[in-house]
């Protein structure tokens, strides 16, 4: 299996059969990404696949200093952020993924739990989506790469263009935010 940069450069040369496989190794993080940054379903599709659009246009501007993932990273954060700025509406993070997997195992917890199990768990992710919103964009960014795209510290740091070092800082100060502003809520439910 070619790596990102062979697949680019196959590209550039006219295989657009490469750029197919790029959208096929990135689209569930992308629609990802645009889910946690926009909280709402409806933009996935769209956004996503302006993002691919765009990068395939822009293609002769990567640079291969960077991954190709950090590259279209930005790119659709830049959709996203265009995205709320037209609306002028803040949207909320959301945890939950589109994915069939997680779909399926939402589908089967439900089976096993009654309706006040479920209006729990829903306000419990209402409390953290919450949480996370009100970090700074930096810690936002650092701890949603870390938790929910499962990236190591060194993928933050070339996604986000900072050194390792801040990538540890910011994931430290998030989770010390978060414990800090979700400890009063946990502890009145243990």
């Amino acid at each position: 299996m070619a790596d990102d940069k062979t697949l680019v450069k196959a590209v550039k040369a006219g295989d657009h059969k490469a750029f197919e496989e790029l959208v096929r190794r990135y689209q569930r993080q992308i629609a990802n990404l645009i889910y946690v940054r926009l909280g709402n379903r409806e933009d996935v599709e769209d956004i996503a696949q302006e993002a691919f659009i765009k990068a395939y246009q822009s293609l002769s501007q990567y640079d291969f200093e960077g991954s190709f993932f950090s590259w279209l990273y930005k790119i659709t954060m830049n959709l996203c952020v265009d995205e709320i700025r037209k609306r002028k509406v803040r949207k909320y993070l959301s945890l939950d993924f589109i994915t069939e997997d997680n779909l399926e195992k939402s589908r089967k917890s439900k089976e096993h739990h009654t309706p006040s199990d479920e209006a729990l768990r829903e306000e419990k992710t209402e409390i953290i989506r919450d949480a996370i919103n009100r970090l700074s964009k930096e810690y936002r960014e650092a701890i949603i790469l870390r938790e929910y795209q499962d990236m190591t510290y060194n993928e933050i740091a070339d996604t986000l263009q900072i050194s390792l070092e801040a990538v540890k800082t910011r994931i430290f100060r998030a989770r010390a935010e978060l414990k800090k502003t979700l400890s009063d809520y946990f502890e009145e439910r243990t």
